[in-house]
């Protein structure tokens, strides 16, 4: 995959988030998605930010839209040519002004974890 495909796939990530998190509330006003990957596991959490606080996304009610956003994060990590260094995490930053970016990481696969266990916010953590 070259640059512009990477790009687009980014872009409709984004869209595809916003598109679920306008759905669960729309006072939205930002939106975490975390990706992570590895060569046979994958998988993301996600939250947002309204008023009423911060709230996970909850996965097994939103199944079909996980899943979409999975298979986008799988095909962004695959299209990295070199698999040594491919990206293990992926963060997608949203805001309801439709602003949106995407932070990777290639060696930490804890960085910016998305719960609310053990007294955590449900922000990305260490953002």
């Amino acid at each position: 995959m070259d640059f512009d495909s990477a790009a687009e796939s980014v872009i409709g990530l984004a869209q595809e988030f916003i598109s679920l998190v306008r759905q669960l509330d729309p006072t939205w006003t930002r939106a975490f998605w975390r990706f992570e990957s590895e060569e046979l596991r994958y998988g993301s959490n996600a939250s947002y930010v309204s008023p009423n606080g911060v709230f996970l996304v909850p996965a097994l009610k939103q199944r079909v839209a996980i899943d979409a956003l999975n298979e986008m994060g799988r095909k962004l990590w695959a299209s990295e040519p070199d698999s040594a260094k491919r990206f293990c995490v992926c963060l997608l930053l949203v805001d309801s002004n439709f602003s949106y970016e995407i932070k990777f990481e290639r060696q930490d696969l804890s960085k910016w974890r998305i719960t609310k266990l053990d007294g955590a916010t449900g922000l990305p953590a260490g953002l």
